[in-house]
């Protein structure tokens, strides 16, 4: 309550009234609510629980997941509303079929995110303001006769939620192979150039596997591949079935971003102890990062010749423990403190026009400032 009122006073939020364990509150404007809202749930990260709760799996930011303490669901709505006054309070309530969309909303929302209709992301497309978008597809809602289309949101620093978000979001079989979001190249905000490094990782995947197994093991992969991603700086770009990209010195600040790049395969493979074979590609060069979109929609993304190479090298095929590398990544090697790595000779690769490297972590030490 006090992390909600906190954050409430800070957006410029009303208050409307506590139901059982949960907020109704009111702001003038989407983005206030959509900012408080936000807020709230890197407040709830930051609190201090109580031990007792902590010690539990699924509230504890530790290794093995994205959360602390208790998870919250917030869900959004923006439209026309009845405002009567309360003469028994003395406060204003709320009624219409706005504040019902927005408890519907709140409902199919998943706890430790924020879940909002198109009407509020047409209200903060032009604003200066950035948010990992996920889309939840088509949405039936109980009391509300056409489909809604409404999408998830997490701040920048909650982007690691993201994978474990989508696993609640799709069944079984589409966690295995999930929708694929085409990326517009008009109308967005802008991008940003800076020299980067990425990196792509595909989880092969055995084909007689079940649903539930293969489920199992992408959770537990994704869980290790965030946890290394957060201590190198990095950044979760994307999720697209069994691949992942990850970003640095994108949309997070991170000026060693070669040697962090390194440091994020070096850990990955002290940490990853589920049965799925990782093929891994880095490099970097300049890429061009920021929000781009249409009218309703608008992701993070990163552009350039970077990305296109990283996600050729994890394509190559090559066998299990060994990644590939292009440009100054490989100068990099030798330079690294407590790691022992086999570079193997220099390659050109068809099709990509380079030369690349093989290069295999046979003996892990402790990276100094790793943890």
């Amino acid at each position: 309550n006090n992390v909600m009122r906190e954050c409430l006073s800070e957006h410029n939020g009303y208050e409307v009234k506590t139901i059982g364990d949960s907020f109704m509150v009111a702001f003038e404007k989407a983005l206030d609510a959509v900012s408080f809202s936000l807020s709230v749930q890197e407040g709830l990260v930051k609190s201090v629980w109580p031990q007792e709760l902590l010690n539990l799996d699924h509230c504890a930011l530790n290794d093995n997941g994205p959360w602390c303490g208790l998870r919250v669901r917030i869900g959004v709505h923006f439209g026309e509303v009845d405002v009567q006054l309360n003469t028994l309070t003395g406060r204003y309530d709320y009624f219409g079929n706005t504040v019902n969309k927005a408890a519907r909303m709140e409902g199919a929302c998943v706890g430790g995110a924020v879940a909002v209709t198109e009407e509020v992301m047409e209200k903060i497309e032009f604003c200066d303001f950035e948010a990992v978008v996920i889309p939840m597809g088509e949405v039936r809602l109980r009391g509300v006769a056409a489909s809604v289309y409404p999408s998830i949101l997490l701040s920048d620093n909650l982007s690691f939620r993201a994978p474990y978000v989508r696993s609640q979001l799709y069944s079984e079989e589409d966690l295995v192979q999930p929708p694929v979001v085409s990326i517009p190249d008009t109308g967005g905000t802008g991008l940003t150039s800076s020299s980067a490094s990425m990196g792509f990782l595909d989880m092969r995947l055995p084909d007689e596997w079940g649903a539930a197994e293969t489920s199992l093991v992408v959770n537990d992969t994704l869980a290790k591949v965030m946890m290394c991603t957060e201590r190198s700086h990095g950044v979760l770009i994307s999720v697209q079935g069994s691949r992942v990209a990850v970003g640095w010195n994108t949309s997070r600040p991170c000026p060693t971003h070669i040697e962090n790049s390194l440091s994020f395969v070096v850990t990955l493979h002290r940490f990853i102890t589920s049965r799925a074979k990782l093929h891994i590609g880095l490099s970097n060069s300049e890429v061009k990062h920021g929000t781009v979109g249409v009218k309703k929609q608008k992701f993070v993304t990163v552009l350039g010749r970077c990305v296109d190479v990283a996600g050729s090298l994890c394509s190559l095929g090559v066998k299990d423990d060994v990644f590939c590398l292009y440009g100054s990544v490989a100068e990099e090697l030798c330079a690294m403190d407590g790691v022992r790595f086999e570079l193997h000779a220099e390659a050109a690769v068809t099709g990509l026009g380079l030369n690349v490297y093989e290069a295999c972590v046979r003996t892990l030490g402790s990276l100094a400032g790793s943890e």
